[in-house]
């Protein structure tokens, strides 16, 4: 069973990128249904932000002040997005923050896993890139485990 073992962990992403789905699948609790309006910080450290930190450059500050104590940042690239949202070079502000690039919404009808692999790619997130579905179980043990590797490695 999951619980809030993930530490020093803030999702990011546009609005209805789907952060805080992913997140009530990973720390196993129902957290909240509303639409997010500032930071929500859950126990362990992970921190579910508001779209419109990453959509409106006026509160990219807010979003900086947010994830400047955290060791990752998972960014969230809907597979059905038409665009990039964040400014050029806002997830590269703090050069020792790990990035992990997560497509999100990979079973949306009209997803585009290349167009999201695109995006991720020219706007230099690392890979790699782990597809999600808050409907497969799977696709969110992959992401939990990969995001426990990273805090264990810093830990060695």
């Amino acid at each position: 069973m999951k619980n809030n073992r993930l530490d020093s962990i803030a999702f990011i992403g546009e609005v209805d990128a789907g952060k805080s789905a992913l997140i009530d699948k990973l720390i196993d609790q129902e957290t909240h249904t509303g639409k997010t309006q500032s930071p929500i910080f859950y126990q362990g450290q992970v921190i579910d932000t508001p779209g419109e930190f990453v959509d409106n450059r006026s509160w990219n500050g807010a979003l900086l002040s947010t994830i400047c104590s955290v060791k990752t940042v998972v960014y969230l690239q809907p597979a059905n997005a038409k665009r990039f949202s964040p400014p050029s070079g806002l997830l590269r502000v703090y050069p020792n923050k790990t990035i992990v690039g997560v497509i999100s919404k990979v079973d949306a009808p009209d997803a585009d896993l290349e167009k999201a692999t695109k995006f991720l790619r020219q706007n230099g997130v690392p890979e790699p890139y782990i597809q999600t579905s808050i409907f497969e179980q799977a696709s969110i043990d992959q992401l939990y485990h990969h995001l426990l590797s990273l805090q264990q490695s810093v830990l060695a």
